[in-house]
């Protein structure tokens, strides 16, 4: 029994070698990939970006405004944040609007 159990995991092992070889031999092909440039999007096709107030803002307890979901966030798990920074200040467009 014990043999058949070694004959077994040896013929898997010579498998995963060969297989492992045969892989290396060919390597995949290089899938050709076409330059992207505003022709290739259609004529009436807008372009668009997204950002967030969090981003901006700043001024989380200013002129009325309240913490949001992410000011709240940061500041309980700053840990959880690479640099471990909030948005209390970002940018402050909060403040420099029409200034």
């Amino acid at each position: 029994m014990a043999r058949k159990g070694f004959i077994l995991l040896l013929f898997l092992a010579l498998v995963n070698t060969f297989s492992s070889i045969s892989v290396a031999q060919h390597p995949a092909s290089v899938i050709d990939v076409l330059p992207l440039n505003r022709s290739s999007f259609p004529k009436n096709f807008v372009f668009g970006t997204a950002s967030a107030s969090y981003q901006y803002e700043g001024a989380a307890n200013e002129g009325g405004r309240k913490p949001s979901i992410w000011d709240e966030y940061t500041h309980k798990h700053p840990e959880r944040i690479r640099d471990g920074t909030t948005a209390d200040l970002g940018v402050d467009q909060y403040n420099r609007f029409k200034s």
